[in-house]
């Protein structure tokens, strides 16, 4: 039975008309990463950058913080009418029990969606959520939006909140790590069976160190750098394939002028 392409659905960025050169705006100065086999992270080797976002009770996705008020992660994560429900929760590595004096919880109050998101096709899989309240303390940092193009030879550090183990039955209560290569777009599409729109990037391990289901909107890391956010998998736990993530070097200009609008 043929796998599946698994849409990285339960849970570490400005949308450009589609040009990667280097940027010629900044961030403001207060702008400045669960994995299947993944390793168990801290705030101190991760930055406490990566939080969690849940939809009530449920923790469905990772995001990442541009600013005190500002993350970044998937767009298909905030796919309710309203954000009524929705909170971030932030400065821990352990999923929120209301015991850990470290954690900060915060309610979202707006979002931007890319504008050429679309779900059925898995494009433009980008958002950047405002929330009611700064999170500031020595447990949570801040990624800067990545403007280094990528190579093979490079190696970066993935993030989430998702299943750890075969059929699901990992534990889904820490933030877990994998550290994989870029892959070359036209090996991976090879690889896929199918073209990707310019918009995405390839990583993978060829190891069994995938992303899976709860990892969606997660960091892909590169020197401090926020340079992709998890999308898809083709199976969770597979040696064959790469996962796809959306380039934020393609959306940093639609990322920094949504954190601009939403504003501080």
């Amino acid at each position: 039975m043929q796998p599946s392409w698994v849409f990285v659905s339960s849970l570490l960025l400005l949308i450009s008309a589609g040009k990667t050169e280097e940027l010629d705006e900044e961030l403001p100065p207060r702008i400045q990463p669960r994995i299947y086999d993944g390793k168990e992270t801290s705030n101190g080797l991760f930055g406490g950058m990566a939080v969690q976002v849940f939809y009530r009770t449920k923790l469905i996705c990772t995001g990442t913080l541009l600013t005190d008020l500002h993350f970044l992660s998937a767009a298909h994560c905030f796919d309710r009418r309203t954000l009524d429900g929705y909170h971030v929760v932030g400065g821990i590595t352990k999923e929120f029990s209301g015991h850990n004096k470290n954690y900060k919880r915060n309610k979202l109050v707006a979002i931007r969606i890319s504008p050429d998101f679309e779900r059925e096709d898995f494009i433009g899989d980008v958002a950047v959520v405002k929330i009611l309240f700064g999170l500031r303390s020595k447990y949570i940092g801040y990624a800067t939006v990545c403007k280094s193009p990528l190579y093979p030879s490079d190696i970066v550090t993935v993030a989430g909140w998702g299943y750890s183990g075969k059929n699901h039955a990992g534990a889904r209560n820490t933030l877990r790590t994998m550290r994989v290569n870029i892959v070359e777009k036209h090996v991976c599409e090879k690889e896929l069976g199918r073209s990707l729109p310019k918009n995405v990037m390839c990583a993978g391990g060829y190891n069994g160190q995938t992303i899976c289901q709860g990892d969606s909107g997660g960091p892909l890391m590169f020197r401090n750098q926020v340079c992709g956010i998890s999308t898809w998998t083709y199976k969770c736990g597979n040696t064959l394939k790469p996962d796809i993530y959306m380039s934020v070097r393609y959306y940093a200009k639609f990322i920094i002028k949504a954190v601009r609008e939403l504003g501080f």
